[in-house]
């Protein structure tokens, strides 16, 4: 699964905050967004409290119906970085 969880995060963390929220990049965020509910739940790897809680955010801003690009932007990024 975390390879799913790496290829969404590296397909978001190319897109602009606009391109983010916007409702033309709606399957992106829900396969990024199952991915993480899934890393999550059935993990693959060990994950440290500071990634739990980096994907618990990640998972947030996904899931919210009004998507802020700027927070969304700065949460794939940081779940890309910690990830890697």
């Amino acid at each position: 699964m975390i390879e799913r969880l790496a290829r969404s995060l590296r397909e978001l963390s190319v897109l602009t905050p606009d391109e983010l929220s916007s409702a033309s990049r709606t399957r992106e965020r829900a396969d990024c967004a199952d991915a993480v509910r899934l890393e999550l739940d059935c993990m693959q790897k060990s994950l440290t409290t500071r990634e739990r809680e980096i994907l618990s955010r990640l998972s947030d801003a996904l899931e919210t119906r009004q998507i802020d690009g700027e927070a969304l932007a700065a949460s794939v990024r940081a779940a890309w970085d910690v990830l890697r």
